[in-house]
């Protein structure tokens, strides 16, 4: 458990790092900074669902993971912190969509990404890291 533990700790590090560098590549390459969001938002979920289940899923759409953790937080008996994870993915349903496009467009996509909405992702995939850490802090202490 301690190394489920530590690894927990280097993906919730890495997401932040991705984030981080998101910022920090806004003004000069949205379309990096988008798929540095992705990574963020896929990573900090996959640490949550590691931590709750001890497994690393191999899946990447940002809604999917997120209805997986609801999924097991209601399996848990955890009910309230499912629905604020539903919740949380009903009003930010429409910038969930954007960050799982930016996972694509970002490499391969021949249009350009404006750098407000990738400021308006940044500012979900805020929300979300908090909401999680929320959710554990609650869950497991």
């Amino acid at each position: 458990i301690a190394l489920s533990g530590e690894r927990v700790n280097i993906i919730k590090e890495r997401a932040r790092a991705f984030l981080d560098l998101a910022r920090e590549l806004i003004n000069r390459r949205p379309d990096i900074s988008s798929f540095n969001v992705h990574q963020a938002c896929q990573l900090r979920v996959k640490a949550s669902l590691l931590r709750l289940t001890g497994e690393v899923p191999r899946l990447h759409g940002i809604r999917e993971l997120l209805g997986m953790l609801a999924r097991k937080l209601e399996d848990l008996g955890l009910r309230e912190d499912a629905l604020r994870i539903v919740d949380f993915m009903r009003r930010r349903r429409d910038v969930l969509i954007d960050i799982e496009a930016a996972y694509t467009e970002s490499r391969y996509g021949v249009g350009p990404i404006v750098k407000g909405i990738v400021e308006e992702m940044l500012g979900v995939a805020e929300e979300l890291f908090n909401l999680l850490n929320e959710v554990e802090e609650r869950v497991l202490g």
